[in-house]
């Protein structure tokens, strides 16, 4: 029997692929790397793919529809608004993403945020920078642990923002997130709220992290910032387009909450003239929330156990469209992970 063949899109063709081969020592597989320069050559690329590993932003309809027996396309990030997700779920492909390979870092982003927000460290770094020496700009200063913090979205990432700043720093914690089972509440000891506007109402602090789909599209705008305290701050840690851009720049320029932390931004590479960044209370990143030197192997670590699983015949631990299982034959669950490189 020909071995499986697994292909990587996108990235450093010379790339020895340690943690790749490492997940899938057990298995007859074939690695075949392939950096396309046009949706053409990815199509071509795919066409005879077990798996795809997908590095680059191939992720199109007609990509996807160019395989013949591709069983599973796995991202190598936490987000996949990159993937045509339905056109994978036609086509009897399982999605898989990185699932928990940056909740750490993502979630540190966000405290990091609130934290720098609520001491206004980068306003008074700026203000010492241009020869002002008056900490009158930076009050009120609330004492965190008796504020209350807004989760959107209790995933990996939330569930650790909620445990940092709930736990860690003793603030009152709303969490809005319509999939989560009541079990998980009770054990992080935070409290539900099932109306977005709500949490908005409540909060001194919101933190945003959920995936970017047809569902979470602006999600947030102009009807949440209405009815935001004046004193409050937004944070947002996942992708731009949740967010209503104009909505949110808008909102700050009438006052409508203190100030923001933003990660990501609807347009990237952000228009250097965007006017979040020319805004006094506003603190920004160059999408790099996700990012460390664990992270970096962890990625690969975890896209690779997904397509190993799969390719065994399990069911991945990280599927983003279950509904496709009604497409394949049943599959067991996925095992433990065999590799040995960490790092």
């Amino acid at each position: 029997m020909a071995p499986q063949r697994v292909v990587v899109l996108g990235g450093d063709v010379s790339d020895p692929l340690e943690h790749e081969r490492a997940e899938m020592a057990d298995l007859d597989v074939e690695f075949v790397q392939v950096a396309p320069e046009s949706e053409g050559e990815a199509m071509e690329a795919v066409k005879n793919a077990d798996a795809i590993m997908m590095r680059g932003g191939w992720g199109t309809e007609q990509v996807i529809k160019a395989t013949d027996h591709c069983q599973v396309l796995a991202v190598y990030s936490h987000g996949f608004n990159h993937i045509d997700v339905d056109a994978c779920t036609d086509k009897g492909i399982i999605l898989t993403n990185g699932g928990g390979m940056c909740a750490e870092e993502v979630s540190n982003q966000a405290v990091t945020m609130v934290l720098a927000l609520n001491r206004q460290v980068v306003q008074t770094t700026i203000d010492l920078r241009n020869g002002i020496w008056d900490g009158s700009r930076a009050r009120p200063i609330g004492a965190i642990d008796e504020q209350t913090l807004g989760v959107v979205g209790f995933g990996n990432i939330g569930r650790q923002v909620a445990r940092k700043l709930g736990l860690g720093w003793r603030m009152e914690t709303l969490v809005y997130d319509p999939y989560i089972p009541p079990w998980m509440i009770s054990e992080y000891g935070v409290e539900q709220v099932f109306e977005l506007n709500e949490l908005f109402e409540r909060s001194d602090y919101i933190s945003v992290q959920v995936p970017l789909n047809k569902e979470t599209f602006h999600m947030i705008g102009k009807e949440q910032f209405d009815v935001m305290k004046p004193s409050a701050f937004f944070v947002n840690v996942c992708r731009g387009s949740v967010v209503n851009e104009p909505e949110l720049i808008d909102a700050l320029q009438q006052g409508k909450m203190r100030g923001a932390g933003l990660d990501v931004f609807e347009q990237e590479p952000a228009d250097p003239n965007n006017p979040l960044f020319q805004m006094h209370n506003v603190i920004t990143a160059p999408h790099l929330a996700g990012s460390s030197t664990r992270s970096a192997w962890l990625s690969r670590q975890r896209a690779s156990q997904q397509v190993a699983a799969v390719l065994r015949g399990d069911w991945p631990s990280s599927a983003q469209n279950p509904e496709v299982a009604s497409k394949l034959p049943a599959k067991g669950r996925m095992r433990g992970s065999a590799g040995k490189v960490q790092g």
